[in-house]
């Protein structure tokens, strides 16, 4: 009965917002100097990025489309190629729709385009978390099982496929829990501010934390565990090969560990690394504030905004780290 009661009353505040319930003009959230200093660091990165990954993607895609003595493009350039793709897709989606909502404060985009792009937001989320998982269990593979890899050349194409499949799978529901509320100065009048928002889209509360923890936990703690394990079996398996060079062969040329090969081995954790360091901050106030939403009155504006602009660095290092290994 007492869950009966509570569903009902959860119902009848979600009635009264959706029909504008009073608000004080004070208590309106506004743009202040700390958000202007993130919306403005936030299309410099956002110019920054979409220069270097788009002159990278389109690199990339030259060198694809060639086959040099009759061979195709390795496999490391088009999952190269793939990441930048999915960088490439949360700086355009993500930045500016962070940028324009820190501007506006408010929604005005309506109820479709909320839907919509907080869809294109999470999927663009997913996509360079789960490319970077797709590369680290390749070259995981192509270290310790040289021979497996090289009789299934269809292996990263599998990986890629499953990695777009899930990260459009996993952000489905956004498009259902995504709504707009209004909000007025009292009965019949014009609404004075409007949101885009999961409010009231869980019966429960314990509903929304099972949502969060598993868009956490597959946009974050999975692919950083999965990353990690990956380029542990790496660097061990190479220190058995410099310890002694007969326990594996990585190809069949004299040299057991050729240059282009630990190259492409260090890019990876490399990659991994920024994943890490720029994402890390971001999910921590997230879960801070998961479990304590008083955080935000304790923490000031400057270090919100700060912790939240570290995540954008990831799709603008990416190339960095590429253009590095590649001279």
């Amino acid at each position: 009965m007492a869950i009966n009661a509570s569903s009902e009353q959860n119902q009848n505040h979600c009635s009264s917002v959706n029909s504008s319930v009073p608000l004080i003009q004070g208590n309106l959230p506004t743009l202040t100097l700390s958000g202007k200093i993130r919306v403005t660091v936030t299309f410099f990165l956002f110019l920054f990025s979409t220069t270097f990954n788009a002159s990278f993607l389109l690199k990339l895609q030259k060198w694809t489309q060639k086959k040099e003595k009759g061979k195709k493009p390795s496999r490391m350039k088009l999952l190269l190629k793939h990441l930048t793709l999915a960088n490439l897709l949360e700086t355009l989606i993500v930045m500016p729709l962070d940028g324009m909502w820190n501007i506006t404060v408010q929604w005005y985009a309506g109820e479709f385009l909320c839907k919509v792009l907080s869809y294109l937001k999470l999927f663009s989320m997913y996509a360079p978390a789960f490319m970077m998982v797709v590369i680290s269990l390749d070259r995981s593979l192509a270290i310790t099982r040289p021979l497996a890899v090289k009789s299934n050349s269809k292996i990263e194409q599998c990986m890629i496929g499953l990695a777009w499949i899930l990260s459009g799978a996993f952000a489905g529901p956004q498009l259902y829990i995504f709504r707009m509320i209004h909000l007025g100065e009292g009965s019949g009048q014009t609404d004075i501010f409007s949101q885009c928002v999961t409010h009231c889209s869980f019966p429960q509360w314990w509903h929304q934390a099972i949502y969060n923890f598993f868009t956490f936990s597959f946009l974050f703690i999975i692919p950083l565990l999965i990353m990690l394990i990956c380029n542990s079996k790496i660097i061990f398996t190479l220190t058995q090969v410099l310890q002694d060079p007969h326990k594996l062969q990585l190809n069949q040329s004299k040299n057991n560990i050729p240059r282009a090969r630990l190259r492409t081995l260090k890019m990876t954790v490399a990659f991994a690394t920024s994943f890490m360091v720029c994402w890390t901050p971001y999910y921590v106030l997230g879960i801070w504030y998961w479990f304590d939403p008083e955080m935000l009155n304790r923490v000031s504006d400057p270090v919100n905004h700060f912790f939240f602009l570290f995540a954008f660095l990831n799709p603008c290092f990416d190339p960095l780290i590429y253009g590095y290994f590649s001279l």
